[in-house]
């Protein structure tokens, strides 16, 4: 019998685990006699780490009840045995990694400040049902997040809603994200233009002239009502809505 170590369990040495097909039981089992295992996988994982102790499983010799694992289904066992290590660890690594992540965005999440701008009106706090009467109007609103999408590093879209209805809302970093859209299109126009593909430009469109900084900008909320008032439509024939550009629902 293998050499018992130290560490033992309700008075079971670790230095030997027992194993029956017959009358054992993974989740009850303790790896005794008298409460056998009823894989030698379990005997594995229940000793948790090399070197194993000595197993024994169902003997197959008439008038003997216990004898020691064979050696290759000790190194079959100990094959899955690695597997399923490997795969633990692997979810503990993730697990770990996620809440490292987690944490970091927590932390990051603490250093955006919502800044008021002193140059606009005073707003006027209000319920989401009471808003459509007061477009073009400044308004505090309070509610919960309902859904939320990212959309790069400087641009949010989310839903509020407050019990009396919802509200789409586009938040950015203080429209930096419209400055390097600028930068994009320009840069863009401007390499076009200066490379030998210019003159297939000017073939599809003779009158064409690159964009110009500043550009000009409007509301979300007022694009769409520009959109249609200047009967510009998607695709399929209809008009655009407020949200449906940036929100994918399923």
């Amino acid at each position: 019998m293998a050499e018992e170590v130290t560490k033992t369990t309700g008075g079971l040495s670790v230095g030997e685990l027992y194993v029956s097909d017959k009358e054992g039981n993974d989740q009850d089992g303790e790896g005794t006699e008298q409460k056998p295992f009823k894989t030698s996988l379990r005997a594995l994982t229940f000793a948790g780490k090399e070197p194993f102790p000595t197993i024994y499983v169902d003997s197959q010799k008439e008038g003997e009840r216990w004898a020691v694992i064979s050696k290759t289904q000790m190194k079959n066992v100990m094959k899955v045995f690695a597997r399923e290590q490997m795969k633990s660890d692997s979810k503990d690594k993730k697990e770990a990694e996620d809440s490292e992540r987690r944490e970091k965005n927590l932390e990051e999440a603490k250093k955006i400040t919502i800044e008021n701008d002193s140059s606009l009106p005073e707003p006027k706090t209000v319920k989401i049902y009471q808003l459509e009467p007061l477009r073009g109007e400044r308004v505090k609103v309070f509610g919960w997040v309902h859904r939320m999408r990212k959309q790069g590093k400087n641009l949010l879209f989310i839903v509020l809603r407050d019990g009396t209805g919802f509200l789409q809302c586009v938040l950015n970093d203080k429209l930096d994200l419209l400055s390097r859209l600028e930068d994009l299109v320009c840069d863009v126009v401007d390499r076009v233009l200066k490379s030998p593909a210019a003159s297939l430009l000017y073939q599809v469109n003779p009158d064409f002239k690159p964009p110009k900084r500043p550009f000009k900008r409007i509301n979300y909320s007022d694009a769409i009502i520009w959109l249609k008032e200047h009967d510009i439509k998607k695709d399929d024939g209809t008009y655009y809505e407020f949200g449906e550009v940036h929100f994918d629902y399923e």
